[in-house]
């Protein structure tokens, strides 16, 4: 009976040494497609890391109220029950509400791998609309909300999980700049807001050639807001349910998302997308070069694909079961290391950005 306890364990250890070889082997993260969605500078923002997931290491003496008449389990579930914006204002209050927050286990999570969402949220200045118990249950997830497979971003005005492809092209994505989607509906700029549909935007870079000029300072997601202001009367049943696209918008939606990976309970394995090495990642039509594979996978997903991919099967045989290194192509080592488009590099794009206000130093102090 040991033994074959001992055998089974031995066996799906074998199992999942393999299929870590799989995934080194034969995948790769898209970073590229993370560099043109919402997102923090990483040169700027590490100071800041430590102080939203780290507590005083000393023991609080201060005093929560009534909370602190609470059991912790109580105290916990209130805090999951706050808005996101409320949840950092509670952590400013004194050292025991700071400690008592960044101990809550969802918090901590979030604050450890679902940055981007906490920051997102913050910035855009819709993190009082969306409650903390919410983002921490879309890090749980792993669908895009539209299509079912592996959603690798988040949608901001909205909470949603999504993949690039459905971003790029689902109806259910598109954002508006405000002063087109007020006018169209007819209700003021300032009823928008106050329904929290109006996302402002922050700088980054979100086209593959470089920064969008004259980006839009709100957006609105039309698809949310359109039935609420339907429901409350502020608009009429024969208004028109389709705004007019007079410009090209495909930017103001990656205005709209950040890259936000998926957590599991049960392994305690993060996911933030795998994208095959063996199909192609770009394809050459005649002088222009586009990407014709943007497809993300989970690790499941990914390893369930690749008993189906040629390719993939053809370069794990290559490489004699990961015991091996295969070269790879250029086009992969580029998206890979976030180069992106027309030469695009990392630095380069966040140079071009770092006098807006919206720095660390801002942002810590808001966190």
């Amino acid at each position: 009976m040991a033994e074959t306890e001992i055998t089974s364990s031995d066996e799906a250890a074998a199992a999942e040494k393999r299929d870590d070889e799989i995934v080194r082997v034969c995948s790769y993260h898209r970073r590229d497609l993370d560099l043109v969605v919402v997102r923090s500078l990483p040169h700027e923002m590490q100071p800041v890391l430590a102080s939203i997931a780290t507590a005083p290491e000393a023991k609080p003496q201060a005093h929560l109220g009534p909370l602190s008449s609470l059991p912790p389990e109580l105290v916990s579930m209130v805090i999951l029950h706050l808005d996101v914006r409320s949840v950092f204002r509670l952590r400013q209050v004194n050292s025991l509400a700071r400690s008592v927050v960044t101990d809550t286990w969802e918090y901590r999570l979030l604050a450890k791998h679902g940055l981007e969402g906490l920051r997102g949220l913050l910035r855009g200045g819709i993190a009082q609309f969306h409650l903390l118990r919410d983002l921490y249950r879309v890090l749980l997830q792993k669908s895009c909300a539209e299509c079912g497979s592996f959603g690798h971003l988040l949608f901001l005005p909205t909470l949603e999980r999504c993949c690039h492809t459905c971003l790029r092209e689902a109806e259910r994505y598109h954002v508006f700049a405000r002063t087109t989607f007020a006018s169209a509906a007819k209700v003021s700029r300032n009823s928008v807001e106050r329904l929290g549909f109006s996302l402002r935007t922050v700088p980054g870079v979100y086209s593959w050639y470089g920064p969008v000029k004259m980006p839009p300072k709100y957006l609105v997601c039309d698809f949310a807001a359109w039935p609420v202001l339907l429901a409350r009367g502020m608009i009429t049943d024969d208004a028109p349910q389709e705004i007019p696209i007079q410009d090209w918008t495909g930017p103001y939606r990656l205005m709209a998302a950040t890259a936000f990976p998926s957590y599991s309970l049960s392994s305690g394995r993060v996911d933030r997308g795998l994208t095959c090495r063996g199909c192609p990642v770009l394809e050459n039509t005649s002088n222009s070069v586009r990407f014709c594979k943007e497809r993300c996978y989970s690790r499941e997903g990914f390893l369930a694909h690749f008993k189906e991919c040629s390719r993939a099967l053809r370069l794990w045989e290559d490489s004699r079961e990961g015991t091996r290194e295969v070269d790879e192509s250029e086009r992969v080592r580029m998206v890979t290391r976030g180069d992106g488009r027309m030469g695009l590099h990392d630095n380069d794009a966040w140079r071009r950005i770092r006098h807006h206000h919206w720095n660390a130093t801002a942002l810590a102090d808001l966190m």
